[in-house]
């Protein structure tokens, strides 16, 4: 229930800033009775309700307390500073649940002027983009976005399992290096933000030995609230598809994404025609996916 002293504001926001705004608060979203609401949410201090428009622009209501900041993220022009919006540093990773190729983790730094342009570009999490339009707006944005990205190739992640990491403890050390990197260039003190995979008490543990992240953040599916984790796991996405793209043109043949059957049955293929020692090369080698094609070539 709001609190008795709730406020309400009304703003426009055009189509191409819309999916921006609904995947921002898809995690809060209520169903509503009212024919004429597209879109609604109920966050702890306050709602927002989107009415279906015929026009360019819709109708956007925030009613409830501490909502400021995130109309600001709608309103404000590039050049408009803000005492809303938060700079923040944010990190994800993408990789992780294919069997071919790397493990990619981007980290950005995002400011008042930045945050404006990558709304109004349709920044989210890049799991609910066409890798197309990703492609498109890195190119568009690249040159604007402070970032660090770093890369564990398959060789380098069969290095480091065998040396007793898992995989948790691998995107752990990856994430800090970037963070920190990151940090370095801009200088700037604020929040930095992992995409939580997980618990706090157990990603000091894998990198207890390193050197502390200030400011620290875990925080569950961050890429759909913060920026600088959304930004980052469109950049990391594209940096692994050009990966996967240059080992397909390597091998003359399209390397599919993923660990589905259809994956396990290409690279049984690819195998017989290339090499046992030459798939493990270009696949993670603690894959179940990688035990049962090595008994299906022994068999």
């Amino acid at each position: 229930m709001l609190h008795s002293t709730q406020l309400t504001q009304t703003i426009l926001v055009h189509k191409h800033q819309l999916q921006a705004l609904i995947s921002l608060y898809e995690d809060h979203k209520t169903v509503s009775s009212n024919p004429f609401v597209m879109f609604s949410a109920k966050l702890d201090d306050f709602t927002v309700t989107v009415y279906t428009s015929k026009q360019d622009q819709h109708k956007v209501v925030f009613q409830g307390q501490h909502f400021e900041s995130d109309v600001l993220l709608f309103t404000a022009k590039p050049s408009q500073k803000s005492n809303g919006f938060k700079p923040h540093y944010g990190s994800d990773e993408v990789g992780t649940g294919d069997f071919f190729g790397p493990v990619v983790v981007t980290a950005s730094y995002v400011n008042e002027t930045l945050a404006s342009e990558l709304i109004q570009l349709g920044v989210k999490d890049s799991k609910d983009l066409t890798d197309e339009f990703m492609k498109d707006l890195v190119s568009k944005v690249h040159q604007k976005i402070t970032s660090v990205t770093t890369v564990v190739t398959p060789e380098k992640y069969k290095s480091l399992i065998e040396k007793g990491y898992n995989l948790n403890a691998i995107k752990a050390r990856m994430h800090h290096h970037a963070l920190l990197t990151l940090r370095a260039k801009v200088t700037e003190k604020h929040p930095m933000i992992i995409d939580q995979f997980a618990s706090l008490k157990n990603f000091l543990n894998y990198v207890h030995d390193l050197p502390s992240i200030p400011q620290l953040v875990l925080e569950e599916k961050a890429e759909n609230k913060y920026l600088a984790v959304a930004i980052s796991s469109i950049l990391a996405r594209v940096k692994f598809l050009e990966y996967m793209d240059a080992l397909s043109k390597t091998y003359g043949i399209k390397i599919p994404l993923g660990a589905s059957a259809n994956v396990e049955k290409f690279a049984l293929s690819f195998a017989k025609k290339h090499g046992l020692e030459t798939l493990k090369s270009i696949t993670k080698s603690n894959f179940k996916t990688l035990t049962r094609i090595e008994d299906a070539l022994s068999s």
